[in-house]
């Protein structure tokens, strides 16, 4: 049977949420997995190696676990030959008659590294003093009563897969601002739960931000993902599906991206995103370089999530303002340079979501995006329809 060129949907998530599935548990992606493939049908692959009867993404590991053997993990998406092709011949995304396959992403190799004296408050010390850049006082008093609103309203239970803070990450080497504020709390509590979860996202900021060794590695990882994917002869272009603190890591390597391979990343979703706390906390830029080139960026957001912001609005919305349309006038968050040197902005379709009504409880319910089978499923399964359509 031929092979049916694909779509690949490719996931990206927070260092502290990347759960690979292990003895009999879900991994982090299964649940968004199954969430899509209802709606998708057949449409839909699932990785050929899993066990049988197992639906599910393929997970591309960085590493091997405990070893810095990369090739290890990228090679389940073909590796290089000496002529500078990819071969995939045992390297399946998908079942052959399907033309949607899902790719998740799992970094690890962290077991060498530990927080760095003063990083954690350093950061806080530098969020802190650029705090009123970010947003009015009103805004601040929101921010912090969304994040009490998300706790009081989330429905109990052990947080879904999907925003379940991982254990295979060791105390010791967490990075959490919390672990210099309040040294008794530990991210990988039993259970997970609300706290656990909040400090699993102090810990992705607070690595990424502090630690250029390894927002390096992370961004390396992505981008040799990306790149394999966009040799393979049988994908038609990708899609990323990227939460949290995964947008980051996403944005900066599509930024990079040469733009004869960004023409073939159909389009950037992002759900839950911090990009605008980055740009305007930690100074972290705007210009969009070659992120600009994908198909369309799609951004999904609730108020209530302490992580997230629209991105649309111009670089002077600020937490707490009115959301008006822009129209297209004028410059949003982001801008991409013109041939002849001038700005034009960066176009962010941005949706607005209830993860507390439509989402499912357990963590913090305002940042389950991918739960959200009434709102972020249905749209991101109709993009990826459109775009295998076109």
């Amino acid at each position: 049977m031929a092979v049916t060129p694909k779509l690949c949907v490719l996931t990206v998530h927070g260092i502290g949420f990347q759960q690979p599935p292990s003895r009999g548990l879900p991994g982090y992606a299964d649940v968004l997995h199954g969430h899509l493939a209802a709606d998708l049908g057949d449409l839909l692959g699932n990785d050929p190696h899993r066990e049988p009867g197992v639906n599910g993404p393929v997970y591309v590991m960085s590493a091997r676990p405990g070893t810095r053997e990369r090739e290890w993990g990228l090679k389940r998406l073909g590796h290089w030959r000496r002529d500078g092709r990819l071969d995939i011949s045992e390297a399946p995304l998908a079942e052959d008659d399907r033309p949607i396959a899902h790719v998740a992403l799992v970094y690890t190799s962290l077991e060498d590294v530990g927080p760095l004296l003063g990083s954690g408050t350093g950061t806080v010390a530098e969020a802190g003093l650029l705090l009123g850049q970010y947003a009015s006082v009103a805004g601040a008093v929101r921010m912090l009563v969304g994040d009490a609103w998300g706790a009081v309203n989330e429905r109990g239970g052990a947080p879904s897969p999907s925003l379940f803070p991982r254990g295979d990450l060791g105390a010791t080497h967490r990075f959490s601002i919390s672990r210099f504020l309040r040294p008794g709390l530990e991210a990988n509590q039993p259970g997970g739960g609300l706290v656990a979860t909040i400090l699993a996202l102090e810990d992705d900021v607070v690595a990424y931000v502090c630690r250029n060794d390894l927002r390096e590695g992370i961004r390396g990882f992505l981008r040799e993902a990306l790149l394999r994917l966009l040799a393979r002869e049988d994908v038609l272009g990708v899609v990323v599906n990227a939460h949290s603190q995964g947008t980051v890591a996403s944005f900066d390597v599509l930024q990079q991206c040469p733009p004869e391979h960004g023409a073939n990343v159909r389009a950037l979703v992002t759900a839950g995103s911090p990009l605008r706390k980055y740009a305007d906390l930690f100074s972290w830029g705007r210009d969009a370089g070659s992120a600009a080139s994908v198909g369309r960026w799609l951004n999904f957001w609730d108020e209530k999530d302490p992580v997230a912001d629209p991105l649309d609005q111009p670089a002077s919305w600020h937490c707490g303002n009115a959301v008006v349309e822009r129209g297209g006038e004028g410059l949003g968050l982001f801008w991409r340079v013109c041939a002849d040197g001038t700005q034009a902005s960066v176009d962010i379709t941005d949706h607005k979501v209830d993860n507390l009504t439509n989402s499912s409880g357990g963590g913090l319910q305002a940042h389950n995006y991918w739960d959200n089978t009434a709102e972020f499923i249905p749209r991101l399964a109709a993009t990826l329809k459109q775009e295998l359509a076109g």
